[in-house]
């Protein structure tokens, strides 16, 4: 079945030094790391952002929002630290209109499961708060099986988008989410 976004722009490949970046960031919490993610998603983000944006102008921008279970653990929101630099240049504030539905068996970490695995417990896990316009961007750090991406898409078509766009940093290569992620 395809994803409930229409197109994912992802500039870089979630490998090698990249997702050493990541690593370092989300779970060892190191700062420097943060700004060159930060930089990066500024550099390579800010011209599609801008381009879809002005043809989309009542679009809203929504970030991925945070599992707090997952937030308490490391200690900060690595997408909210992330997006900093990037809102600067694209003039877009999120809209925090996303919320985590809690489910116990969400709790698990992802990179555990394959991809229908993900893909099963992302589905439903989102609401959003009143009626969207009929553009809107998802902007999250790491695209890997989508299933985070779609589910927040679908909730997003239910309340009313009918175009859905995902702009992420870094994706998985297709090879290695082909041959990783099944399950």
């Amino acid at each position: 079945m395809p994803p409930a976004f229409q197109h994912t722009f992802a500039p870089l490949r979630y490998e090698g030094l990249v997702a050493g970046l990541f690593q370092r960031y989300k779970d060892q919490h190191q700062r420097r790391a943060g700004r060159l993610l930060g930089l990066l998603m500024q550099r390579e983000l800010t011209p599609l952002c801008k381009a879809w944006l002005s043809l989309h102008p009542e679009a809203v921008v929504i970030l991925v929002p945070a599992d707090e279970r997952r937030q308490k653990l490391r200690g900060h929101d690595p997408l909210s630290g992330l997006y900093k630099l990037l809102e600067k240049t694209v003039r877009k504030h999120p809209q925090k209109v996303a919320r985590l539905r809690d489910d116990a068996s969400s709790h698990d970490d992802q990179r555990l499961r394959g991809r229908r695995g993900r893909l099963k417990a992302q589905r439903g896990r989102y609401d959003i708060i009143g009626p969207l316009p009929a553009s809107v961007m998802l902007i999250d750090d790491v695209m890997t099986s989508g299933a985070t991406l779609d589910s927040l898409a679908l909730a997003c078509r239910q309340a009313g988008a009918r175009e859905v766009v995902a702009c992420v940093l870094a994706r998985t290569p297709l090879s290695t989410a082909a041959a990783t992620l099944e399950g």
